[in-house]
């Protein structure tokens, strides 16, 4: 970065540790962000960067909970903490300057608005904009970043690539000096991601400082001022970045005269207050021992085709036949979760029994959440909350596993878990489905590949896997 340029916001964070928490999650660690610079922040699940995103945003810390020892600097005001002691910061005022948008972007949009045009003015109407500059300056964001068809969606009913896309705009179009974005290409398809990248780049050309948080580098690091590794709870200075090494492909044993687990036949399938179907003449063919990926843009109906599966949505024509054991994980973990123990949540509604209670103790182990048993599950990282639900579907054993979206959030490390989740269910007789775009975990797991085309459900194109 170039250091003739006054920092628009300073961090310096000789620790931070949650209410009750005896090691600090982050430590001796400094950050400077000036006008028109890209800053890339890598770190694995867990390390700690929503937790500095929060820090920078100043949702954290909790007055009277959290220890912050540090200084923050904003447009030349500093806010000193000491001993748990700091002024209490406005939040109404900060986020005029500094504009979080988290990873799990359901916490940002507000849900209460009834369109996707509502919601991008919601930041503006709270901010006494005129109604007819508010038009024009929703009119271009929604230009900017490609959403103009969903102006009138209802928010709730994007698929999680697109709530994503108008989180990011909703963010923008209060124009923050500072933008912090938590995994900001995370569930987006190759045309929204590519967007994404030139957004963000346009936003460092007008002035503003980006931060990007993210498990791994990505398309923005090689455009970064500054890039940092964020390990141990300490940001380290990053100047070159090894290369990634493709992992290999696997080649899963083949089951003779495979049984047919789940078909559709000509299916269509919709929402219920949606007139239009997102499915239309949809047919697919699931056999043990197989593992099946579903690609496409967002909002092309893959999670449809799972929720189609799961039985949660019946279909408008067609027919779909399945075995009964049949298990989900959602595309948002927080609609899986419920209880107030990971312990809990594992266990919750199976029989009491000695049988039962090994199960969940070998799930946990399994998923890396063992010493995590006792913990709120939303005191977890978004990757362990991921993890958390796989867990509670992985449980009860379903012979086929149905995932939306599972890679999202989730390190080398989780990652690595759920390739052996998979390994053990298709070695078992079992066998999955799951949705992603992640091109390299297709690359690597799925026996094929079922393409759905960018005009929902009008035609779906298949591929062996070596095609990919």
């Amino acid at each position: 970065m170039s250091g003739a340029r006054q920092p628009v916001l300073e961090a310096r964070i000789e620790s931070f540790r949650f209410d009750g928490s005896r090691h600090p999650i982050l430590h001796g660690s400094h950050l400077q962000l000036e006008p028109g610079t890209l800053n890339v922040i890598v770190g694995a699940s867990g390390s700690g960067k929503s937790t500095l995103g929060a820090v920078l945003a100043g949702m954290l810390p909790r007055p009277g909970l959290d220890l912050l020892h540090g200084q923050l600097r904003l447009d030349g005001q500093q806010i000193d903490h000491r001993d748990g002691q700091g002024p209490r910061i406005d939040l109404a005022v900060w986020a005029r300057h500094v504009a979080l948008l988290p990873q799990e972007v359901g916490q940002y949009l507000s849900g209460i608005r009834e369109t996707v045009a509502e919601e991008l003015a919601f930041g503006l109407e709270n901010i006494g904009v005129a109604r007819a500059q508010m038009r024009t300056r929703v009119r271009s964001v929604a230009r900017q970043f490609g959403i103009e068809p969903l102006l009138e969606r209802a928010p709730e009913r994007l698929s999680g690539g697109q709530q994503r896309l108008v989180a990011l705009a909703a963010l923008s179009i209060g124009e923050p000096q500072v933008l912090v974005l938590d995994e900001p290409l995370a569930g987006l398809d190759a045309l929204a991601a590519e967007r994404v990248r030139q957004v963000i780049l346009e936003l460092r050309t007008q002035g503003r400082a980006v931060v990007v948080l993210s498990r791994l580098p990505d398309a923005l690091t090689g455009q970064a001022d500054a890039s940092f590794r964020l390990q141990d709870g300490t940001l380290w200075p990053v100047t070159v970045w090894p290369a990634s090494v493709p992992p290999a492909i696997t080649e899963w044993p083949a089951i003779e005269d495979p049984a047919t687990l789940l078909a559709f036949d000509h299916v269509s399938a919709g929402y219920p207050q949606q007139s239009a179907a997102v499915l239309e003449d949809f047919s697919l063919r699931l056999v043990a021992g197989e593992c099946l990926g579903l690609a496409g843009a967002n909002g092309s109906g893959k999670s449809t085709v799972l929720k189609t599966a799961a039985g949660l949505l019946p279909p408008r024509g067609g027919t779909v036949e399945s075995c009964e054991d049949i298990g989900l994980l959602l595309q948002n973990p927080a609609d899986q979760l419920f209880e107030r123990t990971v312990r809990r949540e594992v266990s919750f509604g199976l029989p009491r029994g000695s049988l039962h209670r090994q199960r969940v103790e070998r799930v946990l182990d399994e998923l890396g959440l063992s010493e995590l048993a006792e913990t709120h599950p939303y005191e977890l990282p978004v990757s362990a909350r991921r993890l958390l639900a796989l867990a509670t579907v992985l449980v009860r054993e379903p012979r086929v596993l149905l995932l939306d979206e599972p890679t999202e959030a989730l390190d080398e490390h989780g990652l690595e878990r759920l390739h052996r989740v998979i390994e053990r269910r298709l070695a078992a007789g079992g066998a999955v489905l799951f949705s992603s775009h992640d091109e390299s975990f297709m690359r690597r797991t799925a026996h094929r590949v079922v393409r759905l085309a960018a005009a929902p459900g009008r035609s779906v194109t298949r591929q062996q896997f070596g095609d990919l």
